[in-house]
């Protein structure tokens, strides 16, 4: 890889990082606004209930602690990454848009190269980190395509896949 494309891809990774912690700066000016009156909110630690959802005004969050097939809501131009056994999904919908963060196990050796050119067959551009080892393949990919992105990271047979949709309001 390039020099140029290092730092294109860790500037997009770096992008979606910081969008995210803005989002949630912007989060905590919003709650320290309100009244300080302490709620309870049941972790996945303290149920045996696989599912727990958490809305917070404008804000939701669903989180699914057990074997899931892929999110019928996804949006039809991600391509299905069938590689793997999906884990955990946690389902994110804010004023700025949706996500879905996925934890996928028994990922086969070279799922990164062939998520790229799935992505690359649906349109998007992508850039990719691809290091070989003795078990398989480790790394990442970025796709984007509009207001799509999609970055899966993957290593050692386990691997996490999110896609975020940001919708313009």
């Amino acid at each position: 890889m390039s020099r140029q494309g290092f730092f294109r891809f860790t500037g997009r990774i770096a992008l979606v990082i910081l969008s995210g912690l803005l989002g949630a700066c912007d989060h905590k000016a919003e709650l320290e606004r309100q009244s300080a009156t302490p709620s309870t909110v049941t972790a996945p630690a303290d149920s045996a209930e696989p599912d727990v959802t958490i809305d917070s005004g404008d804000r939701s969050f669903e989180i699914t602690d057990k074997v899931q097939p892929w999110p019928s809501e996804m949006p039809i131009e991600v391509p299905r990454f069938e590689a793997g056994t999906i884990r955990k999904i946690i389902r994110t919908e804010t004023p700025e848009g949706r996500s879905w963060d996925m934890a996928i196990d028994g990922v086969p050796p070279n799922a990164v190269k062939a998520f790229v050119a799935m992505l690359k067959e649906e349109g998007f551009e992508t850039s990719s980190l691809i290091v070989p080892e003795k078990e398989g393949e480790r790394g990442s990919v970025t796709g984007l395509k509009g207001e799509l992105t999609v970055v899966l990271i993957a290593s050692g047979g386990n691997a996490s896949l999110s896609v975020i949709l940001k919708e313009s309001r």
